[in-house]
């Protein structure tokens, strides 16, 4: 049956409340308004430039999307969903949200993989295509009715309704309206029953506004227009909602079920008798005054837009998150307000403490701000220079990742792939200059030098021997520059940069955290590695802090050998630290041999506990 609504009947259903609202009303029109057809079940992305709605034909309901270039064109040919369209066994659907980024769309159907009367489903938008469809699961869907979804901003809350024991209200079907919170795995558990005055004698269907914080749902109650009318309610600090509303300047005695508000509050799409029409929001039902900001997130290096979760955080406190889908993330925020933003995404660096002020914004235009994210692992260029700054092209560069223990490799330009914040050593040697020992941890800072690291090498000083009175073998132990330690100093503490909670104190003598050796054994092993690697972070973050290495032996065995023995022991530490870039004239190395034995309870000798490695910083 051909339906013919004309605009002034329409108006003239909506009663006397708000006259300006009234001559305001306006018809969304051709081609998403039909005169063969019911348009209903709508929703609008956040941007106003997707919508989607339900067609009521008579080969059964359809699903269409409709797209325009911006808020003020004209809405293109609608496309039929057919992922959704093909798959509706009975019935109509009741329900269609759109995400704020218009990317996912949740709805209800009777479909094959439902579990028994209506279900909500979604699915994700890829270009102007849609996916196959999917159950949002149990325990949400029942074998009851589960209905009429909308979906907050960020994509983290869920209103529904669904099938009330006593279900009808002058032969009205009547509905309880219910809210879900997505869990982190992303499932839809955590759900509950709203209580009064919201759910009273008779709700059906629900629309959470852009804020997130106010509800329009229709509603069979006393001191109504008649029939199903709208209502809004609001979120308060406490927790607890407001009494309802009346949506006055809607209402009549027919119907008023469906609604869509764009993202800027300022509009209202509804339905009346089968068409959809959009007017100007009443100041007093918007809600709090949102502000749309779009967010682009792009590699930092290469400008390119990436996958990333950013965080929304008011006046200190956690408030919101969402995605940044190809780059893009668009949300709305209060207006009058200071956020902090904050963006991760796997294989870059964290991007914190992002400023965004909504204080002083006026009106609702978009706030567009780009964030860079820093990739962790990144290319930088090793350039030598000798004494006279030229550069020395064929130097002999060796640099270590101490996260790991592996050495880096360079390409024949001395280019290397390092990861910000590591802790790297590096050994330099070239043009019969002095060799450079050192360490390095890469900054984002270093952007500023186009990610070079540049080492200066000294000319090579010949220094006189130095007559002592005692002879010192340096080829047995090179690590013999460093001062005895001085007892009489006041006592230091130091905490670690990569664990505030791990500190060391000078003078104290401490064991490289079990650092243990096999019998007749030097060989530092690999899982010890981590607790030396404290020590030189340590030596590396304090360049004037000292070291004094101690090896120890057990008792079996010739007692000349096994003070070598433990000797060596130290240098192997030694040796590791200076690889790491710890300049040898900051470490003194000793061997003690069978000093200290430990022993046991019982006074038995413990052999693998005292083969070990003492230090002592100062």
């Amino acid at each position: 049956m051909k339906k013919v609504v004309l605009l002034a009947a329409a108006i003239a259903y909506l009663g006397n409340n708000e006259a300006n609202a009234q001559s305001n009303l306006k018809s969304i029109g051709t081609p998403i308004n039909t005169r063969e057809y019911r348009e209903h079940a709508f929703s609008i992305s956040g941007d106003g430039k997707t919508f989607v709605f339900v067609q009521d034909r008579p080969d059964g309901t359809k699903v269409f999307m409709s797209t325009r270039a911006d808020k003020n064109a004209a809405w293109e040919t609608p496309q039929l969903i057919k992922t959704i369209s093909e798959k509706i066994q009975k019935g109509k659907v009741m329900g269609t949200s759109l995400t704020f980024d218009g990317k996912e769309l949740y709805f209800d159907a009777i479909f094959p993989s439902g579990f028994g009367d209506r279900d909500i489903f979604y699915a994700k938008r890829i270009g102007n295509e849609w996916n196959e469809p999917a159950n949002v699961g149990e325990p949400l869907n029942t074998a009851m009715y589960e209905g009429s979804p909308s979906v907050s901003q960020d994509g983290k809350m869920l209103f529904f309704v669904r099938e009330k024991f006593e279900k009808y209200k002058n032969t009205e079907s009547c509905y309880t309206i219910w809210v879900a919170n997505k869990t982190d795995d992303g499932s839809w558990t955590n759900f509950e029953k709203m209580g009064e005055p919201i759910n009273s004698e008779c709700e059906r269907n629900v629309t959470l506004m852009p804020d997130s914080r106010s509800l329009i749902f229709s509603s069979i109650r006393g001191g109504g227009a008649g029939g199903f009318d709208l209502y809004q309610t609001e979120l308060q600090e406490d927790g607890s909602w407001t009494f309802p509303k009346d949506v006055d300047f809607l209402n009549t005695p027919n119907n008023e079920e469906y609604t869509a508000i764009t993202g800027n509050t300022e509009e209202i799409y509804v339905e009346i008798k089968g068409d959809i029409y959009y007017t100007s929001l009443p100041n007093k039902f918007r809600g709090a005054r949102q502000i749309p900001v779009n967010l682009m997130v792009v590699d930092a290096m290469t400008k390119k837009p990436i996958d990333a979760s950013v965080f929304v955080a008011m006046n200190s406190r956690n408030s919101a998150s969402f995605s940044a889908k190809n780059g893009v993330s668009l949300m709305q925020l209060k207006a009058g307000n200071n956020y902090t933003l904050a963006c991760e995404a796997p294989g870059y660096l964290p991007a914190n403490q992002i400023k965004v002020s909504l204080e002083n914004v006026n009106g609702t235009e978009t706030i567009s701000n780009t964030i860079e994210m820093m990739p962790k692992n990144i290319g930088y260029s090793i350039r030598v220079l000798g004494p006279d700054n030229n550069v020395i092209n064929n130097a002999k560069i060796r640099v270590f990742d101490l996260s790991n223990n592996q050495i880096v490799p360079l390409d024949i330009n001395n280019n290397a792939r390092v990861v910000f914040g590591n802790l790297y050593g590096l050994t330099v040697s070239g043009g019969g200059n002095a060799d450079y020992t050192g360490n390095w941890i890469p900054e984002t800072t270093d952007a500023d030098e186009k990610f070079v690291k540049t080492i200066k090498l000294e000319a090579k000083v010949s220094v006189p021997p130095v007559v002592t009175a005692a002879k010192v073998d340096k080829k047995e132990n090179p690590y013999v520059n460093a001062p005895e330690v001085d007892m009489s100093k006041p006592t230091e503490t130091f905490k670690l940069k990569s664990d505030p909670n791990i500190s060391f104190e000078t003078k104290k003598v401490y064991t490289l955290n079990d650092v243990y050796f096999d019998r007749n054994s030097i060989i530092v092993k690999s899982e010890y590695y981590i607790d030396i690697n404290r020590l030189i972070e340590l030596m590396t973050l304090n360049p004037k802090l000292n070291v004094q290495l101690a090896g120890y032996s057990d008792s079996y065995g010739d007692a000349s050998v096994n003070q070598k023995i433990s000797l060596r022991r130290a240098k192997s530490c030694a040796d590791y630290l200076k690889r790491a870039g710890i300049d040898p004239n900051r470490m003194l190395v000793k061997g003690l041999g069978e000093q200290e034995i430990i022993r046991d309870s019982k006074g038995k000798e413990d052999t693998s506990k005292s083969r070990r490695v003492r230090f002592i910083v100062y």
